[in-house]
């Protein structure tokens, strides 16, 4: 199974926000022992970096968080395609429907998100962590 990571689960457990902690621990553990092929968007990654940076006044621990994200999952490029194709949908978050589309593009089976609502309409099934891990037992 591939899943595309979206940024909010990747954050959850790099800066350890409760009650979210949990299930994106286990989504990401599920990556790092290679039974479910996780992914980020390349765009994602910056996003990531910034809000680490942001919220620990730290470049160092900015690095290392994403170090370790790197470690854990692979990054999907972020083509001229795929912009344009998330530009022509029109969407009303169009970085949502740039994941969504990079997520198509690799042939994931879900966005794993806290925020599934952002991806309906978006062509590809979305699930919190816990519907994914749920959908794994």
């Amino acid at each position: 199974m591939r899943i595309m990571c979206d940024t909010n689960i990747i954050i959850d457990v790099l800066l350890e926000r409760e009650p979210f902690i949990k299930d994106s621990y286990r989504v990401l553990s599920l990556c790092e022992e290679h039974k479910i092929d996780g992914f980020v968007s390349a765009s994602s990654v910056t996003d990531i970096y910034y809000l680490v940076r942001k919220y620990t006044h730290s470049t160092e621990l900015a690095y290392k968080a994403v170090g370790k994200l790197l470690e854990i999952v692979k990054v999907c490029s972020v083509t001229n395609n795929d912009v344009l194709t998330a530009f022509q949908k029109k969407a009303k978050d169009f970085e949502d429907c740039l994941v969504a589309t990079c997520a198509q593009s690799i042939h994931c089976s879900y966005i794993v998100t806290r925020n599934v609502k952002d991806f309906e309409g978006l062509g590809i099934p979305a699930v919190t962590p816990t519907g994914l891990l749920q959908k794994m037992t």
